[in-house]
């Protein structure tokens, strides 16, 4: 199961986003743009989504405290499940499956292409 689980994020982590760059370079390359510029844009997008990714996991450092008062409002509205048991608890795995894989994805291209803009950018001596 670890080696399904590793070649998993292997593929998602690494091939996806190698994938990805070449298709955005070439495609650029096609309509004459250059393709550090693409290259750049897609490192601020995907440094963009792990942004927004801790912030969603994080929700934005919140203290228990708030959690708690919200879980409250929610079940006297009836629109919570209570306490966040029940038919509410498979929910999460589902959503934190597809955040996985996500953040595997975006944080695959985001090294790789701030390593191909500063290659590309001329920050890497001898390259």
């Amino acid at each position: 199961m670890e080696r399904r689980r590793a070649l998993a994020y292997a593929r998602v982590g690494v091939a996806y986003p190698v994938a990805t760059v070449v298709a955005a370079a070439g495609l650029a390359r096609l309509l004459g743009w250059d393709p550090g510029l693409a290259v750049l844009a897609l490192s601020m997008g995907s440094a963009a989504t792990l942004a927004g990714l801790l912030l969603s996991e994080t929700g934005g450092m919140r203290p228990p405290e708030a959690d708690r008062g919200r879980e409250q409002q929610r079940g006297v509205l009836g629109l919570g499940g209570g306490g966040g048991g029940g038919s509410n608890g498979d929910v999460p795995n589902v959503a934190r499956s597809r955040q996985a894989r996500l953040r595997a994805f975006s944080l695959g291209l985001f090294v790789l292409t701030v390593a191909l803009v500063l290659v590309l950018g001329g920050a890497v001596p001898g390259l």
